[in-house]
């Protein structure tokens, strides 16, 4: 935690609402791309965020830095804000992410990539939820396993466990398609 971020959340604490522009500032882009990669729906992440910091915000007298960082601590609010959302949304289809999805490309590499994008797709699908959140976490967020384990409430060493097994699941099921899952966060 940077002395900034501290010097913001203490002052939130103490009542200084206004400094938490700092926080929001530096979490809006991880946290709406945490939740755009996991919805797939720009419209329903924003709403995700919007609720994510107004629960973060409500409950800035709660977070206690020795519990683990910020940050983990706001990402375990996204996943609960996520989850929450989940539960109460009916499966629909967007048909616009349909059309995208059929394209005019006919090349065969374009339909390779996408073969091997939706074998990942569901062998990602396919895996425990716990390591799949373990996967993304780590991957697509690039945190760290300490604050992995903050946010999924496993030790770090558990986390590295999951988070080997899990890719050894994905090889095992996809092949040289799990090159892919590194490339995912950037083909947004």
């Amino acid at each position: 935690m940077t002395p900034d971020e501290h010097s913001a959340i203490a002052a939130c604490q103490a009542g200084d609402l206004q400094r938490f522009t700092e926080l929001y500032q530096a979490y809006l882009d991880p946290i709406f791309g945490y939740l755009y990669r996991r919805t797939l729906h720009r419209e329903t992440a924003e709403d995700l965020t919007s609720t994510v910091f107004l629960r973060a915000l409500e409950k800035i007298s709660s977070f206690d830095p020795g519990r683990g960082p910020f940050r983990a601590w706001l990402y375990g609010i996204a996943k609960n804000a996520l989850t929450d959302h989940l539960r109460s949304a009916k499966q629909t289809v967007d048909i616009d992410t349909v059309l995208d999805l059929a394209g005019d490309d006919d090349s065969c590499a374009h339909a390779k990539l996408a073969v091997d994008a939706e074998r990942l797709r569901s062998a990602l699908a396919a895996l425990d939820p716990m390591k799949r959140e373990i996967v993304l976490l780590r991957i697509w967020e690039d945190l760290p396993y300490r604050e992995i384990a903050a946010i999924v409430g496993k030790s770090e060493g558990n986390c590295k466990v999951l988070f080997s097994r899990a890719l050894d699941a994905l090889r095992s099921e996809c092949g040289g398609a799990i090159a892919l899952l590194f490339l995912f966060p950037f083909l947004r």
